[in-house]
C-alpha cells in the first residue's frame, strides 16, 4: 500500500469511527489540539496522517487502536461503543482533573464526598432500575393479584411497583436537595447530614 492509499484508509476509518460515536470534527480537533480544518484534511487524506503523533492523537480521541486506523486489524480494542460511553469517560476524565482552586479544605472535602455519595447511589439505582424494568415495565405478571391488592388495572399496579423499586434513589435525591439547601445556612450541619447518609449499614 502506498502512502496515498494509507492516508485515505486512515482518514476513512477515522471518519467512520467519528460518525459511529456521533462526534463532530471540532470535538476531535479539541482533543488533538488542532484546528477543525486539520481534522477535515486528515479525514480526506489530503495531508499526512500517517505520522506517529497524528495516529496516536486520532487513536486517543476516537478510542480505537493505531493498528485499526492503519487497517492492520478489524478489532477496535475499545470499551467505548457509543456516544454515551464516550461522554461518561470524558466526564470522569474531567472530574479527575478538578482542582481545589478557591475552595477551603472543608468545602473541597464536602464536594468530593457529595460526588462519592451520588456515584454510590447511582450504582444502587442501576440495580433497582434493572429489576423494576424486568419485573414491571410492560409486564402482565401482576394481572392475577391486581384486583386482590386494590388496583384498578395491571398498568397501575406495575407503575406503583416500579416506583417502589427505585424509591431509594428518589429519597436519596431528595436528601441531596435538602443538604445543599442547608449548606449556605449551616455548612457544618449540612456536612454532618451528608456523612450520616454515607455510612453504610452493617450486613
Amino acid at each position: 500500500m502506498n502512502d496515498k492509499e494509507l492516508r485515505k484508509l486512515i482518514g476513512g476509518r477515522a471518519k467512520q469511527r467519528r460518525l459511529e460515536l456521533n462526534l463532530n470534527q471540532q470535538y476531535v480537533a479539541d482533543k488533538m489540539d488542532v484546528n477543525k480544518s486539520t481534522i477535515q484534511r486528515y479525514e480526506a487524506g489530503s495531508i499526512d496522517n500517517t505520522k506517529k503523533l497524528v495516529l496516536e492523537g486520532l487513536s486517543s480521541a476516537l478510542h480505537v487502536s493505531v493498528e485499526w486506523l492503519k487497517g492492520e486489524t478489524e478489532e477496535y480494542t475499545s470499551d467505548i461503543t457509543d456516544e454515551k460511553d464516550l461522554k461518561i469517560k470524558d466526564l470522569f476524565g474531567r472530574l479527575e482533573s478538578l482542582e481545589q482552586e478557591n475552595l477551603k479544605d472543608e468545602e473541597y472535602a464536602f464536594s468530593k464526598d457529595l460526588l462519592i455519595y451520588m456515584l454510590s447511589e447511582y450504582e444502587s439505582f442501576v440495580g433497582s432500575f434493572r429489576s423494576g424494568c424486568e419485573k414491571y415495565k410492560g409486564s402482565q405478571r401482576g394481572k392475577s393479584i391486581t384486583k386482590v391488592t386494590g388496583f384498578d388495572n395491571v398498568k397501575e399496579y406495575n407503575e406503583v411497583m416500579f416506583l417502589r423499586e427505585i424509591t431509594h434513589t428518589i429519597n436519596a435525591l431528595n436528601d441531596i436537595e435538602v443538604i445543599l439547601r442547608n449548606y449556605s445556612k449551616d455548612s457544618e450541619d449540612a456536612y454532618m447530614q451528608l456523612k450520616r447518609l454515607m455510612i453504610q449499614p452493617e450486613e
